[in-house]
């Protein structure tokens, strides 16, 4: 099995000790000055058993950096990546001749018709690992070496029909399609997607279950499907309000099949003593107690509206979010609970309750940006004017306070149109969820 990168070779920013140091890290920055050095370090006399397992590649090896400065030359390309810089790492134990011949092989199938590489093959650690030293501009024709999410995946592709053509093993790849980028970034900060809502609803069921029944059922009761059938290779869920099912180990090595059922029946019996626990405690019924959804419905309108949807997004009384309280079908408005909090506010502070009063509003506030504005302006006029410093700084500070005010005005307007746009799919979804729980609609 062989492990494989490609870096650029550009800048400057350490000796090439530190580069020796950790390859990895701080290859990509080596001057073209010191492109002799990265060609030393691959060609290492310790590393590489006197360049027994040095190959040069449409180049000669004692005059690499010379010929590969040559080429830059002679098409008017000296600036910018001055090298390739490239590593295979091969996990199982390895001859030195087997690693290095597949390492040439690779890099004349993927290079050689084109660029000048040096091959080095290096036994100074625990791995047998090879480097590549690939010059920036083709021989050919003078074009540059351009890295993408390609160069990585044929070196990948090469190197293991290579590595099985000499019987040793590759890293298996999962099939399916990848995450995309914008999902793991909202992943990675926390916010609730459908990936962390099927984790937790995952793990509130597992606490609560000794065997695969109580877990299906605990499921089932947040209103999750699931394809649980221990002849499927892949277990998956369904999370409310959306169509695709997720295979559970795609959620982490916690949420594999093996794994979930290991935790299930690791739980102790109290589990299910506390459950019954809670499902017999009952709440006093303190009916003269005014709750905060009471309180809503005292208002009207847009101000009802939002502060309706902020209330069923846990946002109001406290922003305190548990996704698996939120109606499935809110969970889609969740990133945009902060907006939603902002609109309410607006609504409550200006009592706006329908389309007309808002227009009003909105009209206000642009009539309101307009005077500003030319005061503004006027400010600007006289602080350009043959007057005392003291004076101009009053007016700067006149200018920034107006500036401000403007932005925030401004502001107003953006949430005064997301109102106007969205608040009609707003109502719809509240009246939907009326209708599920209560089978009547409560906004009026």
């Amino acid at each position: 099995m062989a492990v494989t990168k490609i870096w650029k070779v550009r800048g400057n920013a350490g000796t090439v000790i530190d580069y020796a140091d950790n390859p990895e890290k701080v290859a990509g920055y080596i001057s073209n000055e010191d492109l002799e050095d990265v060609l030393g370090y691959a060609d290492d006399d310790v590393k590489t058993e006197s360049h027994a397992y040095t190959t040069a590649i449409n180049c000669t090896r004692e005059y690499a950096k010379e010929e590969f400065e040559l080429v830059k030359e002679l098409f008017a390309k000296e600036g910018g990546t001055v090298a390739l810089h490239a590593y295979q790492s091969f996990e199982e134990n390895i001859s030195p001749r087997e690693a290095h011949e597949i390492g040439v092989q690779m890099a004349k199938e993927l290079w050689g018709d084109k660029f000048q590489v040096i091959v080095a093959t290096h036994l100074n650690t625990d791995h047998v690992h090879n480097h590549f030293v690939i010059n920036s501009v083709s021989f050919v024709d003078g074009k540059r070496f351009h890295t993408t999410n390609y160069s990585w995946l044929d070196m990948v592709r090469v190197s293991d029909r290579l590595c099985k053509e000499h019987g040793l093993s590759v890293i298996e790849k999962t099939q399916g399609k990848r995450i995309p980028y914008n999902l793991y970034m909202r992943e990675k900060n926390g916010d609730p997607v459908r990936y962390n809502i099927a984790r937790d609803a995952i793990d509130y069921a597992v606490k609560r279950s000794l065997n695969m029944e109580e877990f299906k059922a605990e499921l089932r009761a947040l209103g999750y499907s699931f394809q649980f059938d221990q002849n499927r290779k892949y277990w998956t869920v369904t999370v409310p309000g959306w169509e695709r099912p997720i295979r559970t180990y795609r959620l982490g090595f916690e949420y594999t099949r093996d794994r979930i059922v290991e935790r299930i029946y690791s739980n102790d019996e109290s589990v299910r003593t506390n459950k019954y626990r809670e499902a017999y405690y009952h709440r006093p019924n303190n009916y003269h107690m005014r709750r905060r959804i009471h309180r809503i419905n005292t208002r009207t309108g847009l101000e009802k509206l939002y502060l309706r949807v902020c209330y069923e997004m846990g946002y109001l009384p406290k922003y305190r979010q548990d996704p698996l309280k939120v109606h499935y079908i809110f969970r889609d408005e969740l990133l945009r609970c902060d907006t939603y909090g902002k609109e309410a506010s607006l609504l409550s502070q200006n009592h706006i309750s329908t389309i007309d009063e808002l227009t009003k509003l909105k009209n206000d506030k642009a009539n309101e940006i307009d005077d500003l504005m030319a005061r503004r302006t006027e400010l600007r006029k006289m602080a350009k004017r043959n007057i005392p410093e003291e004076q101009k700084e009053v007016l700067k500070d006149k200018i920034t306070d107006l500036t401000d005010q403007i932005k925030r005005i401004r502001s107003d307007l953006k949430l005064i149109d997301d109102i106007a746009e969205r608040s009609g799919i707003l109502e719809e979804k509240i009246r939907e969820v009326d209708r599920e729980r209560n089978g009547k609609e409560l906004i009026r």
